[in-house]
């Protein structure tokens, strides 16, 4: 049960996720190889690894609005609780516990935490912005669920795809 909006959401996101998904890999390569000095990348490549493991469309089998609701209520959970999991890693990559000799606080790892949380803020306002729009567009219908559904689940996917990429690109410059 795909509505038109996640069809224009799939379609002007596409070429930007694509690009992203070059995270995963990145992560992991990191992971194996600097797991020593950065031990939160094991955990934030776990994490991101759960959120991306479920189809992009994982409730395509539900036959009623009713059902599809449910289903997808639930990946939402599932993926905002893990979303959140990842990002807590990510903050310890940055924050560079058990990774870092002392004084690495000040030679910059505070502005790269304070950069995450603010674009972190900065999306998730986002992204309630973005799925009430869509839910607005049903102007109350019974679709309107599905479309903010459907919008956050996608959104918040497509977040841990942007903030890997963003971190990976960070520890390769080291």
């Amino acid at each position: 049960m795909l509505t038109n909006y996640s069809w224009f959401l799939g379609v002007a996101m596409s070429g930007y996720a694509k690009c992203l998904s070059s995270g995963l890999v990145i992560l992991a390569l990191i992971g194996a190889a600097d797991a020593k000095e950065h031990p939160h990348v094991a955990e934030a490549d776990r994490e991101y690894a759960v959120v991306l493991s479920h189809d992009d469309n994982p409730c395509a089998k539900e036959s009623t609005t009713l059902g599809w609701d449910q289903c997808l209520g639930n990946e939402v959970k599932f993926t905002e609780t893990h979303m959140n999991a990842f990002l807590a890693a990510v903050r310890g990559i940055l924050a560079g516990e058990d990774g870092l000799p002392p004084g690495a606080e000040a030679a910059g790892k505070g502005k790269e935490s304070e950069l995450l949380n603010n674009a972190d803020r900065a999306w998730r306002e986002y992204k309630k912005n973005l799925c009430g729009l869509a839910f607005a567009g049903f102007d109350g219908g019974s679709g309107a669920p599905s479309a903010e559904l459907e919008c956050e689940y996608r959104a918040d996917r497509q977040y841990v795809q942007q903030v890997a990429d963003a971190i990976s690109l960070k520890i390769l410059a080291k």
